[in-house]
């Protein structure tokens, strides 16, 4: 029994030490950087080719089911291409590729964040892939090579998850922990401000996490529950924009890289109860509530899923959509006068990435 107490004594102590990791340095606002500041949008890619795509999705598979790396080389590439996803690339083949559009998207951004706050001087914006170039690692490097005094990672994703904008941000957790080194205040290491060694610059590194395809498969294990919160509630302020006029229901489904197993509370299941509650010739909008712009989710998988119900239509996202852009904006220039973000200090249950404690000490002024 003592040693059974003495297990448990240990267990609540060690929870208690990270739960103050995450809380004892918690302020009202974030801490204002008037300077140079980058603004880096991440987001994962998409292949365009079916080489690309078995790459893509076999690294991607061992991020959502935490495959280890000895194992991960024993994923078999060559049946990880099937009719879905070569339905999607050809799809994407028709449309905008998501390089030109991140790219005039985030010079629209910097354009609007220069006339709204020109207290922050030269305010610059970039995009990277985790799984096409320009990678992570470059574009991070470059920006903190240019003397820039604040950068903010910015995940391309509607929601936060681990297996998405969590993941991103690891990475940049990674790469920064590489390639700088915290600086000292006060004698304590202060892990956001990151000094370049060998050189002048130093800089502040926030992360802007709350805005990916559902990845209710994935998020199973862990902090499924959160993430189904956060969508439910992102749906409900949207139909209240609408005054609550209209019937609506929350659908989930298989995104393109991932493996076609039952959900619940699916696509087809919620239009059919839809259906059953509206007239007879009624319309029945599916709108993709967490994608930010065009991907294979919405070119192709969404409307091979509805197109059989036949009273369905896909609510495409737009390429230039204006309030999309000015609901960005808001947010950037929020986060960059000292609004903080708090989601991140939640920690994920079952996870075993050792990047994602350190991830968050390290954007703990976000």
């Amino acid at each position: 029994m003592n040693g059974h107490r003495r297990f448990l004594m240990t267990g609540i102590k060690r929870g208690f030490e990270n739960k103050v990791t995450y809380y004892e340095t918690k302020r009202n606002c974030s801490e204002i950087v008037n300077g140079k500041t980058h603004i880096l949008f991440l987001h994962f890619g998409l292949p365009r080719t079916e080489f690309y795509a078995k790459d893509f999705l076999k690294k991607s598979a061992a991020i959502y089911y935490q495959i280890p790396k000895k194992i991960e080389k024993f994923l078999p590439s060559g049946l990880i291409v099937n009719e879905k996803v070569r339905t999607c690339i050809e799809k994407y083949g028709e449309s905008c590729r998501i390089d030109e559009l991140l790219n005039s998207f985030a010079d629209r951004v910097r354009i609007c964040l220069n006339t709204l706050v020109p207290e922050f001087k030269s305010i610059t914006c970039s995009y990277a892939f985790l799984f096409d170039e320009p990678s992570i690692e470059q574009e991070i490097l470059e920006v903190a090579r240019s003397g820039c005094d604040h950068i903010v990672a910015a995940p391309l994703y509607a929601h936060f998850s681990c297996a998405y904008s969590g993941f991103l941000l690891n990475e940049i957790e990674r790469v920064l922990n590489f390639y700088t080194v915290p600086a000292i205040v006060d004698g304590k290491e202060v892990h956001y401000k990151r000094i370049l060694p060998n050189s002048s610059n130093s800089f502040h590194v926030s992360a802007l996490h709350r805005w990916n395809s559902h990845p209710v498969v994935s998020e199973r294990s862990y902090n499924s529950k959160e993430y189904r919160r956060s969508v439910w509630s992102a749906c409900e302020r949207v139909m209240n924009g609408l005054n609550d006029r209209l019937l609506w229901r929350l659908g989930f489904y298989n995104a393109w890289d991932q493996w076609d197993l039952p959900v619940r509370e699916s696509i087809e299941v919620q239009t059919k109860r839809l259906a059953a509650e509206l007239p007879v010739k009624s319309q029945i909008a599916i709108v993709p509530i967490t994608s930010l712009f065009p991907d294979f989710n919405t070119l192709s998988v969404i409307p091979s899923i509805t197109q059989l119900t036949g009273k369905s239509l896909v609510i495409q996202p737009e390429r230039d959509n204006t309030v999309l852009l000015q609901g960005v904006v808001e947010v950037i220039k929020n986060h960059l006068l000292g609004r903080r973000n708090v989601q991140l200090r939640g920690r994920c249950h079952w996870c075993t990435n050792k990047h994602c404690k350190q991830m968050r000490i390290m954007f703990d002024d976000s």
